[in-house]
């Protein structure tokens, strides 16, 4: 009886948490739709996407998943011209899932800066609508959480910052709540992310290094670019030693493992930090790093690897930059492993939601 009572137990206080962090989401969503709203009164649904060349031509709108997929492709080659009106034939379909998967990749063209199709009023009508969804979608559901996931990410980072062609105005400690509820009810990666910053730097909450260095080793372990390249950093400054030591030779072997598995949206500041780490080693720290790396290489995933899970952020991948040089001449070497490939097209339609794991020392006010 008693087993049966804690059972009962246990089932009811998840169920309220659940009911806890979905109402939340909705306040801190509906507080940023308050705020933006004349904004996007004047973006109409409909209109989301101006007429491209191949929508002039008369592009056949054909099945809906098979559309989805194409424009996917287009995007990950990054051929936005082409992935637009195949996303927009979908987005104006019946099809929900294939509808909410187009929305999300227009969102991410329309926030691109450097896509050449920037107009960040439109992605975050687009990111709005999909999180609007996070209060009843299930975060177990592989076809939906992680696009309603990253969609509460991408609002955070506009609340954040503040929008001002929507009259959106910053709001950090707002932000810090959406990246809180995507952290800990959907396990979003690159939100959990924000969040380890933010309490190493004390930016919206007490600093606790502690913490923040768990969410980080956590990511690290799980393959995240972001915060390999943080960790190599931090290592390269020695910055929160001694819990993270100064260390040049792991500072370059962490960099090189970040670049292998860079995205697009991360490649060029992580290719940064690269070239000013390994232009800082002598050759005695590099000689060491491939030892380290090698060993990295063995305990740290790389994203595309089974059993890894790339998010969406992930796709199409940029070649890495035309050969630099160090202030001395000196060229810098890459060396990436090749083995580390752009993930499947398909994943992230149909891959696994992350797995409900929450991070010892997040704060779970939520939940």
């Amino acid at each position: 009886m008693l087993a049966e009572r804690l059972k009962l137990f246990a089932t009811l206080t998840y169920r309220r948490a659940l009911l806890g962090v979905r109402r939340s989401l909705r306040q801190r969503l509906g507080a940023a739709a308050s705020a933006a709203v004349l904004g996007l009164c004047v973006l109409g649904a409909a209109n989301l996407v101006a007429p491209a060349p191949a929508m002039a031509a008369g592009l056949q709108c054909g099945d809906p998943r098979d559309m989805a997929q194409k424009g996917v492709t287009a995007f990950a080659e990054g051929r936005y011209e082409l992935a637009m009106p195949t996303l927009d034939c979908v987005v104006r379909s019946n099809d929900a899932l294939s509808k909410l998967h187009a929305e999300y990749y227009l969102a991410r063209i329309f926030s691109d800066d450097a896509g050449g199709y920037v107009d960040h009023a439109k992605a975050y009508t687009l990111y709005f609508g999909i999180a609007e969804a996070a209060d009843t979608v299930d975060p177990e559901d592989p076809r939906r959480a992680v696009f309603v996931a990253k969609s509460v990410t991408a609002i955070a980072g506009y609340v954040r910052h503040g929008l001002p062609e929507i009259g959106l105005k910053a709001d950090l400690p707002r932000a810090v709540e959406l990246y809180r509820n995507a952290a800990t009810f959907f396990n979003e990666p690159d939100a959990q992310f924000e969040l380890a910053k933010f309490h190493l730097t004390g930016t919206g909450v007490p600093v606790d290094v502690g913490v923040g260095m768990h969410y980080i080793q956590k990511l690290v372990q799980d393959g995240h670019a972001g915060a390999q390249a943080y960790l190599a950093e931090q290592h390269w400054r020695g910055t929160f030693a001694p819990q993270v030591a100064k260390d040049h030779a792991r500072a370059l072997a962490m960099i090189k493992i970040a670049l292998e598995n860079a995205g697009a949206s991360d490649r060029l500041w992580i290719e940064d930090s690269y070239h000013n780490i390994y232009c800082g080693t002598s050759p005695q720290e590099r000689s060491r790093a491939v030892e380290i790396l090698a060993a990295l290489r063995r305990s740290v995933p790389a994203q595309s690897q089974p059993g890894a899970q790339p998010p969406p952020m992930a796709l199409g991948r940029r070649q890495p930059s035309p050969s630099r040089t160090c202030s001395n001449g000196e060229p810098i070497v890459m060396e990436l492993r090749t083995e580390v490939a752009t993930p499947p097209l398909a994943s992230s339609l149909t891959q696994a939601s992350p797995r409900k794991t929450t991070p010892a020392g997040m704060q779970q006010s939520t939940r």
